[in-house]
This record gives C-alpha cells, sequence and structure tokens, in this order.
C-alpha cells in the first residue's frame, strides 16, 4: 500500500465492504457524502466502528491507494455524529 495523503478528517456513514463464506462481516468502510469509499484498515478501533454500522461518524486517519486502486483509510479517531435507528429496532 502506498499513502497518497496526509491526516484527513471525512464525513461518512459505517457499512459493511466484505463478507467471509458463512456470511459474516470481515471488512467495514466508511461511504461518504461526496461518493468515496473507504475500507477501514484493522487496527484498535475497527470493533468499535464495527458496532457503529449504519451510523454517521466523522473519522480522522490517513489515506491509503490500494495496490487494486481503491481507497483504504487507517482510522486515528472518530466521533459519532448520528445514530441511525432501524424502524424495525423500534418495535421490537
Amino acid at each position: 500500500m502506498m499513502e497518497i495523503s496526509q491526516k484527513i478528517s471525512s464525513t461518512g456513514i459505517i457499512m459493511p465492504h466484505n463478507w467471509d463464506e458463512g456470511g459474516r462481516i470481515i471488512e467495514i468502510a466508511l461511504y461518504t457524502n461526496t461518493e468515496e469509499v473507504y475500507a477501514v484498515e484493522h487496527n484498535r478501533l475497527t470493533q468499535e466502528l464495527m458496532n457503529l454500522m449504519h451510523n454517521r461518524v466523522e473519522v480522522k486517519g490517513k489515506i491509503m491507494e490500494r495496490q487494486d486502486g481503491s481507497k483504504s483509510i487507517a482510522v486515528q479517531s472518530y466521533m459519532v455524529l448520528e445514530k441511525i435507528i432501524d424502524e424495525e429496532m423500534k418495535t421490537n
């Protein structure tokens, strides 16, 4: 991987990005409102971010370009901006 940018701050929604054969989420990504998709690099914050699936967050970190041309972010800090509650969850 090659670093393509300095430390950045970006806002978006944490979403599943890759699954294993059993259907379990093994990679998440930040989908931004500018149509950028940053796969989240595995580090100490990954599990916390996985628990924030479908929530709007602001993350700070370093952007890297992968060999396939996609981008990833090594998250150094984050802040939850908005908790999105699924209607189905409200009724249960």
